[in-house]
């Protein structure tokens, strides 16, 4: 065994060819906790016999996990043992060994699965102990890491969701809930519950819909704020504002949000001038998933000089400082800066 796919560890339930050891993590939670239910149900059946199952969580010794997979089943196929959020990095050493001692010792009859439901894993530095856990999985059971998707994966997912319920959503309009809502699975359903819910059975959810009832990120609404700002519409720029404010966001988030975006601008205007790829900007600045905000920015640039945004960068930088200051007036700095970026925004090439 080694590392599988989501579809593959399914394939893998739905066929019954358990591993002894499973490992599920990765930054979406939801479906570490789908999948981890769904490997508990095919095992011990929708109410798991006390005798058969044992779930345990981060606060627990090391010892009654040893006593758990030795287990024999009793009127079952399988011992099943799930152990939540587990902390390696932070268990002491004579702690890890014993449980790497346990994972090497694992009965053909026991099925153990190490699952992260909470707990977060940065997924450029495991830890030295997580590492060595993930690798001892690899070789004698199942990993599946279970990271957040695409923007266009999670559009056509919102889609289904819908779909699920008897409900029509375009795919454009699932992309803008993505889009406000950010990659969190929990809070994107949450938002096309609420959506749902508003337009009841055998609905549609319209544009209109979305825009009115999502509750945006604070990102997605400076993003909005920055997209007025470019294209020079003063008006909207103003009320966006005023909802930022309303919302009782800080101004030194506002500004720095601002500032990722013109810096997003910059970036797109010096490499459509020097004829390099959005793919490779995106990799060499690590956009990840974000490399559609490059590629939206291609077209918002347009019309504004390379000048202008160097100045109003200069402007974002000069308001940053100011801010830092005690005595300075932060919503009408910020004010400023916002009609500053706009006369800015009208410099032609």
């Amino acid at each position: 065994m080694a590392d599988v796919t989501r579809k593959e560890l399914k394939k893998q339930i739905k066929d019954k060819a358990f591993s002894n050891i499973y490992l599920l993590y990765g930054q979406e939670k939801m479906y570490v906790k789908a999948d981890t239910q769904l490997l508990v149900t095919k095992l011990m059946g929708k109410e798991p016999p006390e005798f058969n199952y044992h779930s345990f969580k981060r606060d627990i010794s090391i010892d009654e996990i040893a006593v758990a997979v030795q287990v024999v089943p009793f009127l079952s196929e399988y011992n099943c043992v799930k152990v939540s959020d587990l902390d390696f990095n932070d268990m002491v050493k004579a702690d890890f060994e014993k449980f790497m001692a346990v994972l090497e010792n694992i009965p053909d009859t026991t099925v153990l699965i190490i699952t992260m439901p909470t707990l977060e894993q940065n997924p450029k530095s495991l830890g030295a102990n997580f590492t060595k856990v993930l690798k001892l999985v690899q070789k004698l059971g199942t990993v599946c890491v279970m990271n957040q998707e695409s923007d266009i994966s999670l559009a056509r997912q919102i889609v289904k969701w819908a779909d699920s319920r008897g409900i029509k959503i375009e795919q454009a309009d699932a992309y803008k809930i993505q889009e406000y809502v950010g990659f969190d699975l929990n809070a994107i359903k949450n938002e096309l519950d609420k959506l749902c819910n508003y337009v009841g059975d055998d609905g549609y959810i319209t544009t209109e819909q979305v825009e009115f009832l999502t509750t945006k990120r604070l990102e997605a609404n400076i993003f909005n704020l920055t997209d007025a700002i470019i294209s020079g519409n003063g008006t909207k720029a103003f009320e966006i504002l005023d909802v930022l404010f309303y919302q009782k966001e800080e101004p030194t988030d506002i500004v720095n949000v601002i500032s990722l975006a013109y810096i997003d601008f910059y970036r797109v205007r010096v490499a459509v001038e020097c004829g390099i790829p959005m793919k490779e900007i995106a990799k060499d600045f690590g956009y990840g998933k974000r490399e559609f905000v490059l590629n939206k920015a291609v077209s918002k640039i347009k019309k504004v000089s390379t000048t202008a945004l160097r100045e109003s960068l200069d402007e974002i930088v000069s308001v940053s400082a100011k801010l830092r200051s005690v005595s300075a007036n932060r919503r009408i700095l910020t004010e400023t800066l916002v009609a500053k970026l706009l006369m800015l925004s009208a410099k032609g090439e």
